[in-house]
């Protein structure tokens, strides 16, 4: 293929996705034909017709001075930051000449268009679509965070604060697979129990202290002590020990083979803090500092949480916002009028009832997206008669999940009839145990069965601060009411509710939201269904659903893994441990002059890192 250079980013500068993707900018190019010389060149990189043969592999051409690249060229570019001058990811690349001959590079329309590319006029065009620098991004949430600290954060909210702030050994792409993010290279052993990650040089905190593989034992011994109190205990539960090999090396061994092992390492909860900090006594929860691409400044509760940006951070060029506010908007009319007008630039919880409108704005760029986030209501199986699975089967079978869909998300998800595992995932089990509607003849033969035909007399409490699951409260009610069950609502507040409902199990009913940050399907179902997990609150345990569970992440092949995972499901509505409700719809808009953003089935916005203002 005429025209192609192949680009070997260097391992401390790119990760390496399914297709790399070069960031356009100002370049050191040293050309050499009769004498080599170096030259600032700008330069653009086209992505519109990649093979897949190479994940280091893309065309481009320059915009400005229009420059004659021979065939004996060889070009060495090293990137410039064009506020400072100063010299960034190394890139090394190499010309196929392939009978080019003395042609320039540049030379019309033809030869670009032979590359797939556009012509040189419509690059200048296009060239608003370039990343650069500058603006603070404004989002809107609609609940406040329950802590900064990865090893106490709780709720979806406190992870998009805390991917923001710190960073991982891992990432995710939007396709939900790893990639090395603080880890330069991983290896692993043939059998599966040892994982040795080479971290990358030169990686600072936000308080200027160096990250080591010291801070990345501490991290990791911090969460699996016995008294952490980390919600998701079951992503750390095998690793056996952490041991430092060098200044920049660290190695995992754990228990048992653990087939989600990589995926882990890009939860938020895994994040790397600072072990000096940290000892001193400092309070991440309050103040969190890590090596993200963010720094945080401050906190106001309801209001809002401001953000800016970390100059040192090891993705060179990254962050492209100077700073990054999250404005916590908890009646959802104000939020969708917020973005309307202009007040926020971008949200991922538009509320449903709205969406139609938001659509209909030209101004405002929408997705709809099915993600990770389900909906599912816990009966406490510690208190009697929901201590009884038929019981709770039963409840599970008196909700109208259509009605749900309606009246909390105005059609905007989708209802849950089997298990948790949503469909788009690879371990989806299609089960059919429930019906879209109510079936109230099978509820009440449950209910009967296990010794209460007329029904009985419970409480239903309520976070407050979660619109949606406020929406759905009063439909519940009234289905449940159909069975003769009857159910006094009660609400609280975000954070009252998670030490006085939620952290000691004090409920009959309660409902929550689950934003799986991972999309491996043991993220949806480890937490909510083994024995003594942080966020099985609703207190079950069984040894048959630790066994699968414990088959699936150990399983060897994805195919066994999948088999395992659909006996897993059918197992979780034999017992009921939790009733699911519905899959919820990312509901993403924002502003049209916002480029670059990628938008991940979790719900989560890493990925705001790679995006700018045109």
């Amino acid at each position: 293929m005429r025209g192609q250079w192949i680009f070997t980013p260097a391992q401390s500068s790119y990760p390496a996705p399914s297709m790399t993707e070069f960031v356009s900018g100002a370049y050191w190019v040293r050309g050499c034909g009769r004498h080599c010389k170096w030259e600032m060149r700008e330069i653009v990189f086209g992505t519109a017709s990649l093979s897949r043969r190479s994940a280091d592999e893309t065309f481009f051409r320059t915009v400005a001075p229009r420059t004659r690249l021979l065939d004996s060229t060889k070009v060495v570019g090293r990137r410039v930051d064009a506020q400072k001058g100063k010299l960034m990811d190394r890139i090394i690349a190499r010309h196929i000449a392939d009978g080019l001959r003395r042609r320039t590079l540049l030379a019309g329309v033809t030869g670009l268009a032979g590359l797939g590319l556009t012509s040189p006029l419509s690059g200048v065009a296009r060239a608003q679509g370039m990343p650069k620098r500058g603006g603070t991004l404004r989002a809107a949430f609609s609940a406040d965070p329950a802590g900064f600290d990865p090893q106490r954060g709780p709720s979806g909210m406190s992870h998009v604060v805390i991917e923001q702030v710190y960073s991982t050994l891992m990432a995710l792409d939007p396709d939900a697979k790893p990639y090395p993010e603080l880890a330069e290279s991983h290896e692993v052993s043939d059998d599966g129990l040892h994982y040795t990650f080479k971290l990358r040089d030169g990686v600072m905190f936000h308080n200027g202290e160096p990250l080591t593989a010291e801070d990345v034992k501490f991290s990791f011994d911090r969460l699996r002590a016995k008294d952490s109190g980390y919600s998701y205990g079951s992503q750390v539960e095998t690793i056996a020990s952490v041991d430092v090999v060098d200044k920049l090396t660290v190695h995992f061994t754990l228990s048992k083979p653990t087939g989600p092992f990589l995926v882990y390492m890009a939860f938020p909860g895994s994040s790397i803090v600072p072990k000096k900090l940290v000892e001193s006594g400092h309070d991440l929860n309050a103040k969190p500092v890590g090596s993200g691409p963010f720094k945080f400044v401050s906190y106001e509760p309801r209001s809002a949480i401001k953000f800016e940006r970390n100059e040192h951070y090891f993705q060179a060029g990254k962050p492209y916002f100077d700073a990054l506010e999250y404005r916590i908007i908890s009646d959802t009319t104000a939020l969708t009028d917020a973005l309307m007008s202009g007040e926020v630039d971008f949200t991922n919880e538009v509320p449903p009832k709205d969406w139609a409108t938001v659509q209909g704005n030209s101004d405002v760029k929408t997705q709809a997206l099915e993600g990770s986030r389900f909906y599912w209501l816990l009966p406490n199986n510690t208190v009697k008669p929901m201590d009884n699975a038929k019981v709770r089967q039963a409840v599970g079978l008196a909700l109208d999940r259509k009605a749900l869909v309606a009246g909390a998300f105005f059609g905007e998800a989708t209802p849950i009839v089997g298990g948790v595992i949503p469909q788009w995932n690879w371990a989806y089990a299609d089960l059919k145990f429930f019906k879209e509607g109510a079936d109230i003849t099978r509820a009440k033969q449950l209910l009967a069965e296990a010794g209460v035909p007329d029904g009985f007399e419970t409480s239903m409490t309520i976070a407050s601060s979660f619109p949606a699951m406020v929406a759905m409260a009063p439909i519940i009610q009234a289905n449940l009411a159909a069975v003769g069950i009857k159910a006094k609502i009660s609400t609280m507040e975000i954070p009252r509710y998670w030490d006085e409902v939620w952290g000691p199990s004090k409920f009959d009913i309660t409902t929550m939201y689950w934003v799986s940050p991972l999309a491996d399907p043991d993220d949806f179902v480890t937490n909510n269904y083994k024995c003594g997990m942080a966020i099985n609150v609703q207190k079950s345990c069984s040894k048959a659903m630790d066994a699968v569970l414990e088959e699936a992440k150990g399983a060897p092949t994805t195919e066994a893994r999948k088999a395992a995972y659909a006996k897993q499901q059918q197992l979780s509505l034999d017992e009921m441990d939790i009733v699911p409700l519905v899959n919820a719809w990312l509901l993403i808009a924002h502003t049209g002059k916002l480029q670059g953003f990628k938008p991940l089935r979790t719900g989560f916005l890493k990925t705001l890192k790679d995006s700018w203002y045109a």
